[in-house]
């Protein structure tokens, strides 16, 4: 019986601190919009990057860990042709995982910590470049 009033009472205490918002950190200021817009925009870049060649042979494709998590690790993978100026591309990638984790680290970003899974291959489908787990 203890146990069960317990957790019901750690649940209405952690819906009632979630639930919890002001205005003013619901909407993040100016500077951090910014600087989200600028990661949003070499995202975009990288993408735009490795869907620039069609998937022929998956043979001509690999992949790289792009992003950075506020606890460590990357935010995902992404694949690309090895036919590309590689060195130009994964520096670009570099340049975007640096300057995510100094965002997160600037704004106090909290995230998951979940680990994202490791692609084994890519395969051609269709065209496009997608990963294989």
């Amino acid at each position: 019986m203890k146990t069960s009033k317990l957790v019901v009472a750690l649940v209405l205490f952690f819906g009632i601190l979630t639930g919890c918002t002001s205005d003013d950190t619901s909407v993040p200021n100016p500077k951090q919009k910014e600087q989200n817009d600028s990661l949003e925009e070499m995202l975009g870049e990288l993408i735009k990057i490795s869907e620039s060649v069609n998937c022929v042979n998956a043979d001509d494709w690999t992949f790289t860990p792009i992003g950075s998590k506020a606890c460590g690790g990357p935010t995902g993978f992404l694949a690309y042709s090895t036919t590309i100026d590689t060195y130009d591309f994964l520096q670009k990638v570099t340049t975007y995982a640096t300057a995510m984790n100094a965002y997160n680290i600037k704004w106090n970003i909290v995230s998951d910590c979940s680990v994202p899974a490791t692609p084994v291959d890519v395969a051609c489908v269709d065209g496009k470049a997608e990963l294989v787990y």
